[in-house]
């Protein structure tokens, strides 16, 4: 994926220290140019790993700044495959419908739309305490991946670190969906100190719609035959 940008942006220098060579530049941290590139290196990563955890199902399982580079011609780049993941055809499908039921909900007070947000949520293999409330399934989801959101359903907060973070009540989660997380977290992290309200689940929805599209025509072609 590109960042484009109008000024030259750090070349080749990894994630974890793209703010100095952005002073090294003479680029302000609260510039236009910085919110500009920060905004777009957002975007980027949110691409770049929507598209290989829900698309290919294949995705770098071990992000962090120091193995994500800002390339001379603006594309992101990774580096150190030493630990990657990948997830099966029916949790992928699991894992988008999750995006669009998060995408399309209009209110964090609908039982329904919770409900059935949860319900995706423990396809996915979340378990929870047997003392957690109803909507701890959904918060956890939207904990994950809307970082929009200043409150989630069930008197849980966003922080992670918080007492009644959705985390603290969670007794299982699925290998794949821990790894997944990891991109998750750093992605939310980086909006967070851009002071940008970033929905992963608004960004990748569109790459979602495509992939259950892909496999219901799949689907349809096995049972139609040639």
């Amino acid at each position: 994926p590109h960042v484009p940008c109008a000024h030259p942006t750090p070349v080749r220098v990894p994630l974890s220290r793209a703010v100095d060579e952005m002073a090294r530049r003479g680029i302000e941290p609260d510039s236009a140019e910085a919110q500009l590139f920060g905004r777009n290196l957002l975007a980027a990563l949110t691409e770049g790993f929507g598209r290989t955890i829900l698309e290919t199902g294949f995705f770098h399982a071990d992000p962090h700044p120091g193995n994500i580079f800002v390339l001379d011609d603006g594309r992101v780049g990774l580096i150190d495959f030493g630990q990657v993941k990948q997830i099966g055809a029916r949790q992928s499908a699991t894992l988008a419908r999750v995006m669009i039921a998060l995408s399309e909900r209009t209110s964090d007070e609908d039982v329904e739309q919770l409900d059935q947000i949860s319900k995706l949520a423990l396809e996915l293999g979340v378990r929870l305490r047997d003392d957690a409330p109803r909507e701890g399934p959904a918060a956890t989801a939207i904990w994950l991946f809307d970082g929009s959101v200043e409150t989630l359903p069930g008197g849980f907060d966003v922080s992670e670190i918080s007492p009644n973070s959705p985390v603290k009540v969670l007794k299982s989660f699925p290998q794949e969906l821990t790894l997944v997380g990891r991109s998750t977290v750093l992605i939310k992290g980086i909006a967070a100190r851009l002071g940008v309200k970033w929905s992963l689940a608004d960004e990748w929805a569109p790459i979602a719609r495509r992939l259950l599209a892909r496999q219901t025509g799949a689907d349809q072609r096995r049972v139609g035959g040639p």
